[in-house]
């Protein structure tokens, strides 16, 4: 069936039992403060019911609420210890995850004032709570796909050409596209009554026939169609990366005609894993499900999605991947929080609609100082660690560039004792394991297939980098150019040097570093667009002289070169540049360069670069 975005779907969400799951301690008193996992969703969906099972398997306490009979509970706060009582229960949150939550999920609504008020009164409830817990997820904001589009636009991550009108065939003749997507501009549903959801879906058109389409009288995203060999749904779970190739006859075809979907399992394309390792820190997000297209130029960015179902996708698949991932970070949230105390709510300011924030809750660790980009250096409290054992120095590196991430067992194996590992691998790796928990402190966790090591920004150079270059790239995109100039010269002051490289050879060291390496090269052409922008054309080749010899293909990086060499007064030096690119592209890819540092080149030889003034 060939779904049309003005031609609305009605569904209905599966149904389930309503009102409020506890899974707690056998032996608890509801009047002690218990600190407590809560999920917020719909009863008839599977996520959370595995995750709570688990939970329960693993002794940690929670409770799920159902958003539809939400407005059933009673509910009690403390200002003095900031717990709260649910039904009776007092709990201290830990976690707070919500999931498809609306006010017009609230059973009751009837139009009239006082139901409005009510709906608005606990959707503003549960969103507060969220936002105060010591940790939510899936964290950051909800970006709307404007938002996400010109972020990822901005991060160097490749996105269709997008249109928001309400002249979609105008729009569509503007693209000029052999083929054209319409879609809706915010959620594909609207809720028109709690549990009946009406979906507007994409539609794909021939270009022609929709420059032809008439106006709406609703903004739609318009979009070129990317021609690619594959799409891929991607699960960011703080850290973690699952995807899964899916093929579909059209884009509602998951909701209207399920049967026709096909879903394996997939080792995520490099260029993903750095795009969404890429995004989900400038978003802050600790879970959510990316949407990519595969072409032959490279991943393409469409969305993600915060709520973003993953039980569907993995029964298709037959894999559990996803549910264990989500599992293993909210019992390590929980874990977090829990060892900490009291995970306290600032109740005044949670009544005053959230003005005053809570710190998050730390885990009492000695305090670490880590460096990876550059050579490995570890200090605690203040005090170098001398790790002499190259194995357990490698499995620190290895970790440690990949921080707040399970790292499977047998991968570590492999890196540690190659091909042929011994018997005893598994006990050996235990005890480099606890060598390393005796000098960091208790941040090294076993999650039942991998280790993972948990640190703070503040406490490992790349985490620092990585918000950094976030920040920088955050205030370019909102026009704060100086201000990003700043923050983005604050990043590039933590490189080191090349990163590990006693470990150079290491599968996981070389994939790891090579990840941050793109990060690094990414930040300095951010950094010497804004530099150029400013005059600055001398300072920005002090600092590319170096890299883009090792870099040729990087033609942002070469371009970046080539406009400071001119605004010195240097253009045969930026053509000779070029033509070492072109003969590189040429001799290594069998391409020619884009078409963007061809015009550059143009501009450059015929002298239509401004010199910068002496």
């Amino acid at each position: 069936m060939n779904a049309k975005p003005h031609d609305p779907y009605t569904l209905r969400m599966p149904t389930g039992s309503p009102g409020v799951t506890w899974q707690l301690p056998e032996e608890s008193d509801p009047a002690t403060a218990l600190p407590c996992v809560v999920l917020v969703d719909r009863a008839g969906l599977a996520e959370f019911a595995v995750l709570q099972r688990g939970l329960r398997t693993l002794g940690v306490p929670s409770v799920r609420v159902d958003a539809g009979s939400i407005s059933g509970l009673r509910i009690i706060t403390q200002l003095d210890d900031g717990s709260l009582t649910l039904n009776g229960r007092r709990i201290i949150p830990t976690v707070t995850w919500v999931r498809h939550f609306s006010p017009r999920a609230v059973q009751g609504g009837n139009g009239s004032a006082p139901s409005l008020f009510r709906a608005d009164s606990w959707g503003a409830f549960i969103d507060q709570l969220s936002s105060l817990s010591a940790a939510r997820l899936p964290g950051g904001r909800d970006l709307g796909r404007l938002v996400q589009l010109d972020g990822a636009a901005q991060a160097g991550v490749r996105t269709p050409r997008t249109i928001a009108t309400t002249d979609v065939g105008a729009a569509s003749a503007a693209l000029a596209s052999d083929r054209i997507i319409v879609k809706a501009l915010d959620r594909h549903f609207v809720e028109t009554e709690p549990g009946t959801l009406h979906g507007v879906f994409p539609e794909i058109v021939d270009g022609v026939v929709a420059s032809s389409l008439p106006a709406r009288d609703a903004p739609m995203i318009v979009q070129e169609y990317v021609d690619h060999w594959a799409e891929l749904r991607v699960y960011f779970v703080d850290g973690e990366i699952r995807a899964f190739r899916v093929g579909k006859p059209s884009p509602e075809a998951i909701w209207c005609d399920a049967a026709s979907v096909t879903v394996s399992p997939v080792a995520a394309p490099e260029a993903v894993v750095e795009a969404v390792h890429r995004l989900a820190g400038i978003w802050g997000l600790r879970y959510g499900a990316f949407d990519f297209l595969l072409t032959r130029q490279g991943p393409v960015f469409l969305e993600v999605n915060r709520d973003g179902d993953w039980r569907w996708f993995e029964a298709k698949a037959g894999v559990d991947d996803v549910s264990i991932a989500t599992l293993s970070t909210v019992r390590t949230l929980h874990r977090q929080v829990a060892k900490a105390g009291s995970a306290t709510i600032d109740l005044a300011g949670f009544l005053a609609l959230g003005t005053d924030r809570i710190e998050r809750a730390k885990v009492v660790t000695p305090r670490l100082d880590a460096r990876v980009l550059g050579a490995l250096e570890v200090r605690v409290d203040g005090t170098i660690v001398h790790v002499s054992a190259r194995k357990a120095r490698l499995l620190a590196a290895i970790l440690l560039s990949r921080p707040n991430q399970v790292v499977p067992t047998d991968q570590l194996i492999d890196s540690l004792w190659g091909e042929r590992p011994p018997p005893s691998a598994r006990k050996n790796l235990q005890v480099y394991v606890s060598v390393l928990r005796r000098r960091f402190g208790d941040r090294i966790s076993y999650q039942g297939w991998g280790y993972r090591l948990d640190a703070g920004p503040d406490e490992l150079d790349l985490l620092e980098f990585r918000r950094l270059a976030g920040a920088g790239r955050d205030m370019r995109r909102r026009g704060d150019a100086d201000a990003a100039l700043t923050v983005l010269d604050d990043a590039l002051r933590l490189w080191g040097g090349q990163p590990l490289a006693e470990f150079s050879g290491v599968a996981l060291v070389d994939e790891a570093v090579g990840r941050f390496t793109d990060l690094y090269l990414t930040v300095n052409e951010d950094w010497a667009e804004l530099a150029i922008e400013r005059g600055s054309h001398i300072e920005v080749l002090n600092r590319l002289d170096d890299l883009v010899p090792f870099f040729p293909a990087r033609e942002r990086l070469v371009a970046a070169r080539m406009t400071a060499l001119a605004g010195c007064g240097r253009a045969p030096e930026a053509l000779s540049q070029f033509e070492t690119v072109r003969r590189h592209l040429v001799a290594e890819l069998g391409m020619d360069p884009s078409p963007v540092l061809r015009n550059l080149y143009e501009e450059i030889f015929h002298g239509q670069l401004a010199r910068a003034d002496p």
